[in-house]
């Protein structure tokens, strides 16, 4: 099967060996959630691939790795690189000299069923930097900030409503966060869409009312640490899980997206990097190479 020019298509049903039993039970797990969807088809699992690129000094890719690719399928791990090797960034500058650069990355890529019952990969977004957690370049977490987790709403645990709160923060030089928003909220529930309007909003209410007392130690060292704030974009899962059974695979997600609401403080919002965040991370705006061509090349 020819590969579309923003991904790979293949088969659901197909047992070519290039298919690995990861990407069925993607596969699997969206058909299961989408049988019960609406006629609208806006049922999604996608995984978010993690890696790490070097940048030559011009800003081409000069070799680009992913992270236990088998984790996420060989096809699947295999464009990811591909593409990676076709971006162009901005120099990275030292001292106002360009200088090779080693950076993280995390790509969302999204599968989809099409309407002749194949499915199509494509990356959505990606976000690049340092997620070391004691560099000094960006926002970091401290002890302080996890004893303030967020509280799974009643409602939801009742509904068995999963989901996941993207969050923008805006901290101060003190490390206070002084504003939040709720970018995005994908759920892993299904209903009309009002009612997924209501458990996206219960959700979100949950995780801004944590976020909003949580402290930051900001950056110290680097081009961000002479600004006045900073902007932080943190994930919120909220996973149900039997007691003392162990922690379930994030690998592959299926959900509903929810709408992009962009943050009013940011100049220039990312949709295309607002879920392209790994679990457990903070990612600091600013922070990390940029990148100047599109993610897919076909």
């Amino acid at each position: 099967m020819p590969a579309a020019p923003n991904g790979i298509n293949f088969n659901a049903t197909s047992r070519t060996a290039r298919m690995k039993k990861v990407i069925f039970a993607a596969c699997l797990a969206m058909a299961t959630l989408a049988a019960q969807a609406s006629s609208r088809q806006d049922v999604e699992s996608s995984a978010v691939v993690s890696g790490t690129i070097v940048l030559a000094k011009d800003g081409t890719v000069q070799t680009a790795v992913i992270d236990d690719g088998a984790r996420y399928g060989q096809p699947i791990a295999d464009m990811v690189r591909k593409a990676a090797l076709q971006w162009r960034f901005q120099p990275v500058l030292r001292h106002d000299e360009p200088v090779v650069a080693k950076s993280s990355m995390h790509v969302r890529v999204v599968l989809r069923k099409m309407p002749d019952g194949n499915y199509n990969a494509r990356i959505k977004g990606a976000t690049f930097g340092d997620s070391r957690t004691d560099s000094t370049d960006s926002l970091r977490d401290i002890e302080s900030r996890k004893k303030i987790p967020p509280q799974y709403p009643q409602r939801a645990i009742q509904a068995r409503v999963q989901g996941t709160v993207y969050l923008a923060l805006r901290v101060d030089r003190s490390g206070h966060v002084v504003e939040a928003v709720a970018e995005q909220v994908n759920l892993g529930s299904i209903g009309p869409d009002s009612l997924l309007e209501q458990y996206r909003k219960i959700l979100a209410e949950s995780a801004l009312r944590a976020a909003r007392q949580w402290n930051y130690a900001i950056p110290t060292t680097g081009p961000l640490a002479r600004q006045d704030s900073w902007t932080a974009h943190v994930p919120i899962n909220y996973t149900l899980n039997e007691l003392g059974a162990p922690k379930p695979d994030r690998t592959w997600v299926s959900y509903v997206p929810g709408p992009y609401v962009p943050a009013p403080w940011v100049d220039k919002p990312d949709i295309n990097a607002a879920d392209a965040l790994a679990d457990d991370t903070v990612r600091t705006d600013g922070a990390g190479p940029t990148l100047l061509s599109p993610f897919n090349h076909g």
